[in-house]
């Protein structure tokens, strides 16, 4: 049993959504002036494990994104090359 490309983008690109909303709302919580300025107390804050789940789903979201971009390098490079009008007549 083989799994379909279509399979394949569609896992990575909820897994780089997913990883990147959670490094967003952990961006955000570590800056807890932004909380403070839209009114939300969310109760104390565990900052060393903010700082963690921050810089691992960071860092595994960019490595979906290059792997990602790594499965799609044909399409990237076509397009850039007709949105540049190189290569055409």
């Amino acid at each position: 049993m083989s799994i379909s490309k279509n399979t394949i983008n569609y896992i990575l690109n909820w897994i780089a959504f997913i990883l990147g909303l959670t490094t967003l709302i952990t961006g955000i919580i570590r800056f807890s002036n932004i909380l403070a300025f839209i009114v939300i107390n969310i109760g104390p804050i565990n900052v060393q494990l903010m700082n963690i789940i921050h810089r691992w789903s960071g860092l595994i979201a960019g490595l979906i994104i290059l792997v990602h971009l790594i499965l799609h390098w044909r399409w990237v490079f076509r397009t850039t090359r007709n949105l540049l009008g190189v290569g055409r007549k």
